[in-house]
């Protein structure tokens, strides 16, 4: 979250993967995925951030929650501030820690 702070998109987009839950695969992100995450990054700035939730359920589906402030009050047109949500996916593979992209869009594995 640091690294998003301080616009460091790039390191961040390099340290992200793609998970596949129904080949247990993880993948680095594709061009596509990195495009819409710069995007996403880019329009709703990390200034300030609180973890405020986290599950380790399974070896690939766990999550972790972050509240992201994105406007401060001054500059909304509602006087209050703006706030949205990043969440991503620690997967364990071979032993190591890869953090993977969770989207709120992402299609369910309803095969199993």
């Amino acid at each position: 979250m640091e690294q998003l702070k301080n616009k460091n998109y790039e390191v961040v987009l390099s340290s992200l993967c793609e998970y596949n839950d129904s080949t247990k695969e993880v993948t680095p992100l594709s061009d596509k995925m990195s495009k819409r995450l710069l995007n996403q990054f880019k329009m709703f700035p990390v200034l300030e951030y609180e973890r405020t939730d986290f599950s380790f359920m399974l070896e690939g589906s766990n999550d972790v929650k972050y509240k992201i402030l994105f406007a401060p009050a001054e500059q909304t047109a509602t006087g209050e501030p703006a706030y949205t949500y990043f969440m991503f996916n620690p997967v364990l593979v071979d032993g190591t820690w890869r953090l993977c992209v969770k989207m709120a869009d992402d299609d369910l594995d309803t095969s199993k």
